[in-house]
């Protein structure tokens, strides 16, 4: 039995190693987003441009924050893999450091700050009507490797708990 769990532990462990290739590639080469300005007033705009990423695909557009994710929409790239598109910040957000995702194959990602909006013209607080929260999509490689890390987690547990009664065991004969 001792063998067959080593075989175990050794399978899993090549699983692992063998997805570290996939995880050195994300995303086509040069692929990124930047904004323009990087610092930008609660309901201000900003343009944000995609440059390296594969033509014609979908993006969807999120801004998020410490305690909330805003849908901005989604762009679509052009027949060279880019996009530019204006952004209205939306007024209610307080300041901090953002983060402006593309989501498509990959998730790129780039930071905003934020300056909240004063004087009368700035909202109390969000408005539930233009805000959406949006779940974190992970990727199949994110899945996989959280997949292996519990298995091999679970795996060796078995096998320290095994070992450990066996020792007991042998201990007392």
């Amino acid at each position: 039995m001792n063998r067959s769990i080593q075989a175990v532990v050794v399978l899993l462990a090549s699983l692992l190693l063998a997805a570290v290739p996939v995880m050195a590639h994300e995303g086509e080469e040069g692929a990124g987003i930047e904004v323009e300005p990087a610092n930008v007033t609660a309901g201000g705009t900003c343009v944000l441009a995609g440059t390296g990423l594969e033509p014609n695909s979908e993006r969807v557009l999120v801004l998020a924050g410490e305690d909330l994710v805003v849908d901005l929409g989604s762009v679509t790239t052009d027949a060279e893999g880019m996009f530019q598109v204006e952004l209205a910040i939306p007024a209610h957000l307080p300041s901090g450091t953002y983060e402006l995702r593309a989501i498509g194959d990959e998730t790129l990602t780039t930071p905003l700050a934020i300056t909240a909006a004063a004087g009368p013209g700035a909202s109390p607080g969000p408005d539930p009507a233009t805000e959406v929260i949006v779940s974190r999509d992970r990727s199949p490689f994110e899945a996989a490797l959280l997949l292996a890390l519990i298995l091999t987690t679970f795996t060796v547990g078995g096998f320290l708990v095994w070992r450990a009664e066996h020792f007991r065991g042998a201990s007392r004969g």
